[in-house]
This record gives structure tokens, C-alpha cells and sequence, in this order.
């Protein structure tokens, strides 16, 4: 057995890069419902707004006709300095721990920059107010419809300030092209959320389906041990963690005799039996005939908890005919571990243990 393998085949490293890819590519940033982005992206959404900082002062000092409604040109200029250093703040932070509340600071900024953008934009139909165009997808495309439908709003807020005070203090006259110019960007805008909708229906079908196992609804191998290791991080002597595992006795006789419809089903309600018998949210399907539970009890309950379990088996297999049966190991944090490795691989000897005295 090599080092890095526990008896039922845990190789840590290999699973911890599975579940680092899951967080990068799959599942959302938390329960608000933001998305992971990868890496690269969040490096590729930093880049454009160094280039929307370059583009926007480079336009500024060379285009003719600008008109300081609010700020002079050398104030503008300054607030667009003000904006790479905060921009370059907030790339250094997402490195570090992208959030939710730097995605959201990040979103705002940009459309700050962009309102004070549009507003001096001399031109009768601004071109920069485009520059909402790609706050919005720019959000929207990498975390989600919930900063999507965020980045709208407040790029819909900024237009009717942006406007207004184009027209009243600078003497801007509504022209046909605007009203098309603004018809066009609503449009846009609706038939990109509708699309976005549709994506983000399948990434949270994708992400379910890389977390929770098709059969039973239980946590597979990838999503237990993502919110297992959360927990087992808080366990200490007076708030401890076990780890339960359970293994189903003689499973391949049933298949082979009662067919896999039968084994199926079994799976199901030993499933069943696992939440109910242990009240507890983090239990998972390990692979094949194996479970595992994380339960918020020390050794003194734990016991109890294995006899519902065996009891509840028992009275069910009885019930419908069929040989049914477990084997049960536990692994105790911080006793034996605060680990998943380490008690996995404790819990493995103790239920191998147990079924040879069986």
C-alpha cells in the first residue's frame, strides 16, 4: 500500500486537486450564488480594466471639445489615477481571496469610472457609455446571473444620472439616435440575461451533479470531503467530530441473486436509514456499497447511533426478503485525527474489524 493511499483508497492529493478544480470551474462562490471563476479570468477582467484605464485618459487628452460639466480635465484625469490604484488594490486582493464583497466593490468602481466616463464624453451620442456594455457581461459572464441582474441595475442607475446631467447641464438635445442608441441597449441587455439564464440553469445543474450521487441525493466522494474538511478544521475536545463509515455486508450476493434493481433499491434506503438514524446534513455515498457520516458527537452517543442504524437495517431487510446487513467503523476527531485521511483510514480498520467478527 503506497504512502499516500488509505485501506479504501483515499488518495488525498489526488482528491483535493479534484475539488480545487470543482471550486474554479463548477460549483458557486456561496450560497448567494456567485460562481467560481478561474483563475485566469479574474486575471483577463483586471487586464481589461487596465485597458479601459489607458483607453479612457488616452481619449480624454486627445479628443477636442471637452466640456468639464463636473470635474476639469485635469480632475478627471486624477480620478482616473485614483481608479488605477484602487484597481490595482483590488487585483492584488482577488489573488489573495477573491469574495463577494471585492466582486461587488470591483463592479461599483467600474461603474463609477464609467458614469464620470459618459458624463464628459463630448459627443452628442457617447460612445463610452458602451463601457456599461462590458461592466455588465464582464460580471455577469464570469460570476453568475445574481451579479449579472446587479451590474444591470446599477449600470441602468448610472445611465439616467449620466443623462441627466449631460442634458441639463450640457446642453445635450435628445436626438433620434439616442432613443434608438438606448432601445438597442435595453435589447441587448434582456436577450443576454435570458441567454444567462439558461447558462446558469445548467451550471447549477452541472454543479449538483458534482457534489450529490444520482442514485441516492447523498453527498458523493467530491462533495463530502469538500464540506467534511470545513468541519473537521472546527472539531475540539469539547465540540467533537466522528467520522462514520459503513459498508454493506455480501452487497454483490444481492445483485447477483435479487438483480441490480434490487440493489438499487437497497442503496436507497440505506441512504435513508443513514439521515434519519443520525440527523445529520453531511452524509455521502463513499463509492459503490460505502457510506460515510460526519457526525457532531463524541464517543459517548456514537454507540447509540450504530444501533439505531443496525436496528432500522435489520427490521427492513426483514420487512422485504432480502439479506441486508453492515459493517460499521468510526474514526474520532480530535482523539484520532482532525483529518480526513487519518480518520477515514482509523475508521476502515475498526469496520474490518468489525465484520470479522461477524
Amino acid at each position: 500500500m503506497s504512502s499516500g493511499t488509505s485501506p479504501i483508497g483515499f488518495d488525498r492529493r489526488t482528491l483535493e486537486q479534484a475539488a480545487s478544480v470543482e471550486r474554479r470551474q463548477g460549483p458557486v462562490l456561496d450560497s448567494q450564488g456567485y460562481w467560481w471563476p478561474e483563475r485566469r479570468e479574474v486575471v483577463i477582467q483586471f487586464l481589461t480594466r487596465y485597458i479601459f484605464w489607458a483607453l479612457g485618459s488616452l481619449f480624454f487628452l486627445t479628443v477636442d471639445g471637452y466640456q468639464p460639466l463636473v470635474l476639469s480635465l485635469v480632475a478627471l484625469l486624477v480620478v482616473y489615477g485614483i481608479y488605477f490604484v484602487l484597481n490595482s488594490l483590488l487585483f492584488w486582493m482577488a489573488m489573495r481571496n477573491l469574495d463577494v464583497t471585492a466582486l461587488r466593490v470591483g463592479m461599483l468602481l467600474d461603474m463609477f469610472m464609467v458614469t464620470i466616463s459618459v458624463i464628459h464624453d463630448p459627443y452628442p451620442v457617447p460612445p463610452s457609455a458602451l463601457a456599461y456594455l462590458m461592466v455588465i457581461f464582464g460580471n455577469g459572464m464570469r460570476y453568475g446571473m445574481r451579479p449579472f441582474a446587479e451590474s444591470a441595475v446599477a449600470a441602468t442607475m448610472g445611465m439616467v444620472l449620466c443623462y441627466g446631467i449631460r442634458y441639463r447641464l450640457g446642453g445635450f438635445a435628445v436626438t433620434p439616435a439616442d432613443l434608438f442608441y438606448g432601445l438597442f441597449w435595453i435589447m441587448l441587455v434582456l436577450y443576454a440575461f435570458m441567454l444567462m439564464g439558461q447558462v446558469d440553469k445548467q451550471h447549477k445543474l452541472l454543479d449538483y451533479r458534482s457534489k450529490y450521487d444520482s442514485l441516492t441525493g447523498l453527498l458523493n466522494r467530491s462533495g463530502f470531503i469538500e464540506l467534511a474538511e470545513t468541519r473537521l478544521g472546527e472539531a475540539t475536545d469539547h465540540a467533537p467530530q466522528t467520522l462514520l463509515f459503513a459498508d454493506l455486508n455480501a452487497f454483490k450476493s444481492i445483485n447477483d441473486r435479487f438483480g441490480h434493481a434490487a440493489g438499487d433499491r437497497v442503496l436507497l434506503e440505506i441512504g435513508r436509514i443513514l439521515k434519519e438514524s443520525t440527523d445529520s446534513e453531511l452524509v455521502g455515498r463513499w463509492g459503490g456499497d460505502e457510506f460515510v457520516v460526519l457526525l457532531r458527537h463524541g464517543e459517548s452517543m456514537v454507540q447509540t447511533v450504530m444501533n439505531r442504524i443496525e436496528e432500522r437495517t435489520s427490521l427492513w431487510a426483514r420487512g422485504n426478503g432480502l439479506p441486508v446487513s453492515l459493517s460499521l467503523g468510526v474514526g474520532h476527531a480530535p482523539k484520532d485525527g482532525t483529518d480526513l485521511d487519518t480518520l477515514l483510514s482509523v475508521a476502515d480498520i475498526k469496520l474490518y474489524q468489525n465484520k470479522a467478527e461477524q
